[in-house]
């Protein structure tokens, strides 16, 4: 009986451990997976798009941001300024150079002041200038070791100190320093 059974699996064509034969997809089914993978689609390409404009809003706002340092960097720029004075001395002796003013919050570093008019035709050179207004003599006398005297700050300084705003016997031709970035300027009357 055994050896019929066998027979007749072979007959039949099924062995024993064979899987069974799925049934036939009907119904809406080949219609959700097609929906499905229009779905991932429409879901990758959103993806991809809004990756895209992340980028291009990361690369406009990095632009801002140095915009907004550079600004920044010629604030102070633009706050230091020079130009030729006279402090009128006791008994009438006039001292004439420059008044240097940094109204910024921070220091500016290897200052020069190039002149016109004055004895001196080196150029005023201070390592240093702290926020304030100095006045810095062209010095004249023959004890002098330097042509430049050392900068006194304006507000203790009791003699007056008048401007050239008349006449450009004397006056500045340009500015050049290093802000607390260290970063290079040159200001003149036609460029900053």
């Amino acid at each position: 009986m055994n050896a019929g059974r066998i027979e007749l699996e072979i007959r039949d064509g099924r062995s024993a451990a064979s899987p069974p034969l799925l049934p036939c997809r009907r119904g809406l089914e080949p219609f959700f997976d097609g929906l499905s993978a229009i779905a991932t689609t429409v879901a990758l390409a959103a993806a991809m798009f809004a990756g895209f404009q992340a980028q291009r809003l990361y690369r406009i706002e990095s632009g801002r941001d140095e915009q907004a340092r550079h600004a920044e960097r010629k604030r102070q720029a633009t706050q230091v300024s020079a130009w030729a004075a006279a402090r009128i001395r006791t008994a009438g002796r006039v001292v004439f150079g420059v008044v240097i003013r940094n109204s910024s919050d921070d220091p500016v570093y290897d200052l020069q002041v190039q002149c016109h008019g004055f004895s001196s035709p080196r150029v005023a050179t201070l390592q240093c200038v702290p926020p304030g207004e100095f006045f810095v003599g062209n010095t004249i006398e023959e004890d002098s070791m330097t042509e430049w005297d050392y900068p006194n700050a304006l507000p203790e300084i009791h003699d007056p100190v008048r401007p050239f705003t008349i006449s450009d016997a004397r006056g500045v031709n340009t500015i050049t320093f290093r802000d607390n970035t260290g970063a290079g300027w040159r200001r003149a009357p036609e460029a900053t």
